[in-house]
């Protein structure tokens, strides 16, 4: 049986659409992060940093830089 025959049979109201992230809620049109998921997740950016700052140090970095 599918869902809107169920939710038809007990009376619930059809299912809301989910509404596609606008290209306006995005900082830049390529970048797939929106506005609104930065604010969900507020910590994202600060682990993106440290992930990359660890992923640099990793790699040697901090050695080219004394060079």
């Amino acid at each position: 049986m599918g869902e809107a025959r169920r939710r038809e049979e007990l009376g619930l109201p059809p299912r809301e659409k989910k509404i596609a992230a606008d290209k306006s809620d995005r900082y830049f049109s390529w970048l797939p992060i929106t506005k609104s998921k930065i604010r969900k997740y507020p910590y994202m950016g600060v682990v993106t940093m440290a992930l990359g700052g660890i992923i640099f140090l990793a790699s040697g970095g901090a050695n080219s830089i004394t060079n």
